[in-house]
């Protein structure tokens, strides 16, 4: 379809909209864009766009053209509806003027329709513009929050939390918040120590701050109203307790590899990312899979990893609730699209939702076990790996036991019988059992609880047993 086909008035307007289509292709300087609208044009007017890109932008403002483009349908509409009221004005319209106000009609349809077309492509360029950025954000983003460390380091920086040794991070697993660890930190937590909880809005008007006393022999814990009260205590002053850190994701989904970065600026910013802190890591369910990625991240400021009721292994839930992600959200209540700005590079690692790919814990516990993290670190920097093997890490299991009655051709019996499963995850995959010569103590706590509402896998973080084994840990690192 040319020019001299078209009636002038439709002619007329399409030079217009090429200089415009041309000027906003200057100015946006992206090939995918020039592509997106050459393929418009050459269906308009058999040619190209004669646009020169004299470079490859990955970004652009869609809305702005999208803006322009609406512009361009209005401006054929008013073109339609004027041969519309002239040929209604004429009192004994011609053949030709019948030909005209039709031709007009038919050609505003067809450009419409295919300006329609070309605002639908631009939101597709623009999402896999967003895509290919978010592939790149996340390395980006470690590698600036390593250069932070660097530079502290360097230069003695000193955050609010600098001058204290032994710390304890909490980390809460998938679709959860870490509402379990609290009160179990409160639990295992002495006095002298403060407790700190990061919650999912972070900022320091949010952050909850306490302090653990004795009042006649009996363990108090006290909220302080912000940091700068918290400075003025006996236990920031003296630093003499132990830090606890109850950190909550910023996505309750998100992929272990944003919560690591996350996790590493925060405690860079409280000065907690130093030669003399040391770290130890408490995970519960994938919350032991974010301690892993942030240990093997960040070997020299970890001392220990301790998680009950990971899944090291892949997961079956966490993959048909993957797969099946409709079914999962409506059936079963859970958000499985809920993710951060993290895309792993791995393709098989991502799944995709209305045109945005995306990693999280589910694409994370479908597609990948945690031993292939750590035997391609393994080949990469086997020194990593040797820190790995020198820290001391604990995975321990849930388990809980019920009534059963077993049958044989001899006799029946009935009564109590372990189940070796906390009904979501596998002992052995608790255990950690394919990261091989890692894992230096596999103990296991009967845990309440009973099928998938309401395993035993929610009440772990909470059993007496683990409260139990987070105080030994911490007393023993301390040492």
């Amino acid at each position: 379809m040319a020019y001299y086909n078209r009636e002038q008035e439709i002619t007329n307007i399409l030079k217009t909209h090429e200089r415009n289509a041309n000027r906003l292709l200057q100015k946006a300087q992206s090939s995918r864009l020039l592509e997106a609208f050459n393929t418009i044009w050459v269906s308009i007017e058999n040619r190209e766009l004669p646009v020169p890109i004299s470079s490859n932008v990955m970004t652009f403002n869609a809305d702005d053209i999208k803006s322009e483009i609406d512009e361009w349908i209005k401006d054929l509409k008013e073109c339609q509806e004027n041969a519309q009221r002239k040929f209604k004005s004429i009192e004994d319209p011609s053949p030709e003027d019948q030909s005209k106000c039709n031709n007009i009609s038919s050609e505003v349809i067809l450009l419409t329709s295919r300006y329609e077309g070309l605002k639908n492509t631009i939101d597709q360029v623009e999402q896999d513009f967003n895509n290919a950025v978010r592939t790149h954000r996340a390395p980006m983003r470690e590698a600036l929050t390593d250069i932070s460390i660097l530079y502290n380091s360097v230069n003695h920086v000193k955050g609010d939390f600098s001058d204290y040794k032994n710390v304890s991070v909490y980390v809460h697993g998938i679709e959860d918040s870490g509402d379990g660890f609290n009160e179990s930190v409160r639990n295992a937590a002495k006095d002298g120590d403060i407790i700190l909880r990061i919650n999912r809005d972070d900022d320091e008007e949010s952050r909850e701050y306490y302090i653990v006393t004795l009042i006649k022999g009996e363990k108090v814990i006290k909220k302080v109203e912000g940091l700068n009260k918290l400075k003025d205590t006996e236990q920031y002053k003296e630093k003499m307790g132990r830090l606890h850190i109850i950190y909550e994701t910023g996505k309750v989904n998100e992929h272990r590899q944003e919560t690591s970065d996350d996790l590493a600026e925060k405690l860079n910013e409280m000065g907690l990312i130093n030669e003399k802190t040391k770290i130890d890591m408490f995970g519960h369910s994938y919350g032991g899979r974010r301690s892993m990625q942030f240990a093997m991240d960040y070997p020299d400021h970890v001392r220990s990893i301790t998680t009950i009721g990971t899944p090291y292994d892949t997961n079956i839930l966490g993959s048909q609730a993957n797969k099946h992600r409709w079914l999962a959200d409506k059936a079963a209540g859970r958000d499985t699209t809920n993710t951060s700005d993290y895309l792993d590079f791995n393709e098989d690692n991502r799944n995709n939702d209305d045109g945005k790919d995306y990693s999280n814990a589910y694409t994370d516990m479908d597609s990948e076990a945690m031993s292939e993290d750590i035997h391609h670190l393994k080949s990469a920097n086997p020194e990593v790996y040797q820190k790995l093997q020198k820290m001391d890490i604990t995975a321990a299991a849930g388990y809980r036991t019920e009534d059963t009655v077993s049958f044989s051709p001899y006799y029946t019996a009935s009564g109590k019988h372990r189940i070796s499963s906390d009904d979501i995850v596998s002992v052995e995959s608790q255990h950690g059992d394919i990261l091989g010569d890692l894992i230096d103590e596999k103990p296991e706590f009967e845990v309440e609880g009973s099928g998938i509402t309401d395993s035993g896998h929610i009440h772990e973080t909470n059993d007496s047993d683990f409260v139990d084994l987070i105080r030994d840990v911490n007393k023993k690192e301390a040492e």
